[in-house]
């Protein structure tokens, strides 16, 4: 199961509408509404959010997710890319 289905399914079992979701974790309603479908995904701090929103594990959640996980991993890699660059340009 993929981050999108379990968002969407964490969600239902809590009882909450996409826009009460978004209002707990500060977001639009749009915005959940693209994570439960997969056109877009949240970034690591919001994942992090909706973990303890759920009270799930980060594991739990994006275990089998190997898209999200790609994507975590290019942003890191873009971060230390980008200081190794600011340190060789200072």
């Amino acid at each position: 199961m993929n981050l999108s289905v379990k968002i969407k399914k964490l969600r239902a079992e809590n009882n909450y509408t996409q826009e009460q979701l978004a209002e707990k974790l500060k977001v639009s309603r749009s915005t959940i509404s693209s994570w439960e479908t997969g056109r877009s995904y949240p970034d690591l701090e919001m994942v992090i959010e909706i973990c303890d929103c759920f009270n799930v594990s980060l594991d739990f959640l994006l275990r089998e997710d190997e898209k999200m996980v790609r994507k975590l991993n290019f942003g890191i890699k873009q971060k230390r890319m980008l200081v190794t660059l600011i340190v060789i340009l200072a």
